[in-house]
């Protein structure tokens, strides 16, 4: 079974390294504390098909990825086509699947087994133009800008034409269906939106689209982000209230981009503050995606990419990118460190051998960081968490804390090409866990009690970064459910003060762990002691809508932290806290391995005569 696989791999890290915890498989605390991936399904799998990568989407669950982008999925122009596929931003029709890729079943499969998984899936979309040889040419060429009567070209880009929005054709509803068809027929969640910029479309039009998809028959909120700086001169009107609920913090990722090689702080310290004043001036509804890389990271005539451009300092800046401000993103391959320059237009497998420890360890335990710690979330002014700079009296070293509610993080990055003992000013002095050390990160994710003063002196080695917290009481929690209906589905949603299992219909296939004779769903999820005394709605059903009269619901007080045992029969469900014990000869029997005990609601696992908890926390 894939769960008791897990255990067994937490048994084995625990049992190496003192005080390691996993850093896989976690979930958001709410939709503010998410993480995106952006997936090139050419590139992705040595196949390029929906059913490669559909293969493959439990891996990027156990990351942590919350949010699947595909980039556009369509059939390319093949018209003036650029490099041996052409771009995928030349659509040739928006209401097909490129068939390299596979069927609109396949598609639809993969967009399934995502759903199971907990993962969202948003396409990409691109508005502003379509491939030469588009159908509508033909048949609608007053959806496009002429002059002269002739179809131009945007920007100079000779693979595509110029749609006009404002041109008063049908051009606006026959977008708005094109992009229904993909919620109503493959489930799709969101769309990331390309060229939002553009002058031919205009703000008037996404008001009216987002809104308009809105309206769809499986009752969910279809979400967008834009491809798009909202601050930047090149969007000349106002998009903040059109719905979109992320735009790209462009500035900010360039600017942080500029230290290149480099060892001076200055620009991280400028891209701070004005992040800071942005999100407090022209952010108070919606929230930004943060970023180091992305597809369009390709440099001039493909030669370099972040990984060139920044050297020793990518990973410096990836911790600065992923726990400053906003949602943020991973592009293909990334979370390996892989170093090649993935030029869209032709095949560029990625070699998922070739991977980077400590870039790839870094990224894994920012993703569980994301999740769990409220001074992490994003969102509109009322949700997101506070950033503040500290005095480091060092040109190399640049830090920062995050803070929200009772909960701080403190972020320490060195630029400098030498280790250094740096001395903080005005630190909020207390209790924290070092969650992440770049000198222990590579051989894996241990942490670090440590008490901090107002200004405490701290050693970081070349290129080096600390990141602490002053919440150590995060606790990952299980549902144990025991299906005993007659249902052919069996999925759970649930929603709380944080939203636990994502939006509808939930969880639908999670992992089963056998205990005492009984085999039980397992639903994961992260409390800590702000969220103790709150009520957690489940609905178990069987996938046929919302408010069904099939659907067993349950209201679970979390009076306490623990696990929880829960029995769903046709008729009702039954709750109980983890108070038996699975293994009654604990005190007896310490030297045998690999038992399993419960104590006080919790999964415990003894190995080796010691005791950990299910995140292979050695407890003491």
């Amino acid at each position: 079974m894939r769960y008791t696989k897990f255990l067994l791999t937490l048994l084995l890290i625990a049992a190496q390294v003192s005080g390691a915890i996993n850093a896989s498989n976690t979930t958001p605390l709410s939709d503010n504390n998410r993480v995106i991936y952006e997936l090139n399904v050419y590139d992705f799998t040595p196949k390029g098909t929906f059913a490669a990568a559909e293969q493959r989407l439990s891996e990027l669950r156990n990351l942590g990825i919350d949010i699947i982008w595909l980039m556009p999925i369509f059939p390319r122009g093949i018209e003036g086509k650029i490099g041996d596929l052409g771009s995928p931003y030349a659509v040739r029709d928006f209401q097909a699947v490129n068939p390299a890729h596979g069927t609109l079943a396949d598609f639809k499969s993969f967009v399934n087994t995502a759903h199971g998984l907990g993962m969202s899936v948003w396409l990409d979309w691109v508005p502003n133009h379509t491939s030469l040889d588009h159908p509508w040419t033909v048949s609608h060429p007053e959806y496009y800008y002429r002059v002269n009567n002739v179809i131009q070209h945007p920007n100079n880009y000779g693979d595509v034409y110029q749609l006009n929005y404002k041109g008063g054709s049908g051009l606006n509803d026959a977008m708005i269906e094109a992009m229904r068809y993909w919620v109503e027929e493959a489930d799709v969640d969101g769309f990331r939106c390309d060229y939002v910029s553009s002058t031919f479309i205009g703000a008037a039009f996404w008001t009216t689209a987002i809104a308009a998809l809105q309206d769809n028959t499986r009752n969910k909120r279809v979400e967008f982000l834009a491809e798009a700086d909202f601050t930047s001169s090149d969007v000349q009107e106002n998009h903040y209230e059109t719905g979109f609920r992320y735009d790209y913090a462009w500035g900010f990722a360039e600017a942080i981009k500029s230290v290149g090689t480099g060892t001076s702080v200055t620009a991280l310290t400028n891209a701070a503050n004005a992040m800071i004043n942005t999100l407090e001036q022209k952010y108070s509804g919606m929230s930004r995606m943060s970023f180091l890389t992305n597809h369009d990271d390709i440099g001039n005539n493909f030669s370099s990419n972040y990984m060139t451009k920044c050297g020793g300092n990518v990973a410096p800046l990836t911790v600065m990118y992923f726990t400053f401000c906003g949602m943020p993103l991973l592009y293909n391959g990334q979370e390996i460190g892989q170093t090649k320059i993935l030029n869209y237009f032709n095949r560029n497998d990625i070699d998922w051998n070739n991977v980077n420890t400590k870039i790839a360890n870094t990224i894994r335990v920012l993703v569980a960081m994301k999740h769990t710690l409220p001074a992490l979330a994003d969102g509109t002014a009322a949700e997101r968490a506070n950033a503040r700079l500290i005095a480091t009296g060092n040109s190399s070293v640049f830090a920062y804390e995050k803070s929200k509610g009772d909960n701080i993080v403190l972020v320490v990055l060195n630029l400098g090409t030498s280790a250094v003992d740096v001395t903080l000013s005005g630190v909020t002095a207390g209790d924290y866990t070092r969650l992440l050390d770049s000198q222990t990160i590579r051989s894996g994710h241990t942490t670090t009690s440590t008490t901090l003063s107002a200004s405490p002196t701290i050693h970081l080695e070349s290129k080096g970064y600390h990141v602490y917290s002053n919440r150590s009481d995060f606790n990952t929690c299980h549902l144990y459910v025991d299906n005993q209906t007659s249902w052919s589905t069996f999925d759970l949603y649930a929603w709380g003060d944080y939203e636990y299992f994502g939006k509808w219909p939930g969880v639908t296939s999670p992992p089963t762990v056998t205990m005492g004779g009984t085999t039980y769903k397992v639903y994961d999820y992260t409390v800590s002691k702000g969220e103790n005394e709150m009520n957690m709605h489940l609905i178990f059903h069987n996938n046929v809508g919302e408010g069904k009269s099939g659907d067993k619901r349950q209201l679970l007080d979390l009076t306490k932290t623990g696990d929880y045992y829960i029995t769903v029969r046709d008729n009702g469900v039954t709750v109980s806290s983890g108070s038996e014990q699975i293994d009654t000869n604990e005190t007896e029997n310490r030297e045998s391995s690999n038992r399993k005990i419960l104590r006080n609601g919790h999964l415990l696992i003894i190995h080796d005569g010691d005791v950990y908890n299910v995140l292979g926390s050695k407890l003491q």
